[in-house]
């Protein structure tokens, strides 16, 4: 398996947990920066097209120009009908490209929150393993309306959708930040915490670092996470396989 992800911000992003699962799995990954304009790669050279987060708006094309192109690199992934999985910022872009549309949400959402699963989401597979409530990291402003063809399959408290999946493809976006070990969540706390001013969904910096300290480990939830989604699409290929063309 090759995974490839978009990144957007120049965080030292290489040791999450997704390259940790990759790593274990002996999976291959790619990464382009888009926010240098690095060239978009084939679509031959990649099966898992993972969108990462990133501190811009989904409608800043003015002050971003290379959303533009990644815009439309999605849109062909898509349409190749890869796993494609978008995180915070990514999951925004990803349901724009399937019809949704990306608002600034009323509340921000900053620190260690739970979310919920809806009841399709309780029923699905790629939350199989996943208690109906669990603790995790967020760091968003913004938010997605359903796509067409989606379900709703987790919110929190100020986000109606913190986790949606495509009903006939592999397509899945989680609002929230699984990919975040215990160490980026204090590196990011101590860097950027400062901006981080408490309000009803807003953690402050001391909060989230006394909070982080009592978890215990971030792993284990994009571990599973990962290998439903890969599940999944070996189950609907099988499906397709039995239906013929």
């Amino acid at each position: 398996m090759r995974l490839h992800l978009l990144e957007h911000d120049p965080d030292d992003f290489s040791k999450t947990n997704i390259t940790t699962w990759a790593a274990k799995k002996g999976y291959k990954i790619s990464k382009t920066d888009v926010f240098k304009m690095e060239a978009l790669p084939s679509l031959s050279n990649f099966d898992w097209l993972m969108i990462m987060g990133g501190a811009q708006h989904a409608w800043e094309e003015d002050a971003h120009p290379w959303l533009v192109n990644e815009k439309q690199f999605i849109k062909r992934v898509l349409a190749d009908g890869k796993i494609v999985l978008g995180i915070c910022f990514g999951a925004q872009l990803l349901g724009e490209a399937l019809g949704g549309q990306v608002l600034a949400n009323k509340h921000r959402e900053i620190g260690w929150y739970s979310v919920f699963l809806s009841n399709e989401g309780k029923k699905s597979f790629l939350f199989k393993n996943v208690p109906e409530t669990f603790l995790t990291f967020h760091w968003h402003s913004d938010h997605f309306s359903l796509p067409a063809g989606c379900t709703q399959l987790a919110f929190s408290k100020p986000s109606p959708n913190q986790a949606f999946i495509h009903n006939e493809l592999p397509f899945v976006g989680l609002q929230f930040h699984p990919e975040y070990t215990l160490d980026i969540v204090r590196s990011f706390s101590r860097q950027y915490g400062h901006e981080w001013l408490p309000g009803p969904f807003v953690a402050g910096k001391e909060a989230v670092l006394a909070k982080t300290e009592k978890i215990p480990e971030t792993y284990w939830l994009m571990e599973t996470l990962l290998d439903n989604m890969v599940q999944i699409k070996q189950f609907r290929e099988s499906v397709k396989s039995k239906k013929g063309p």
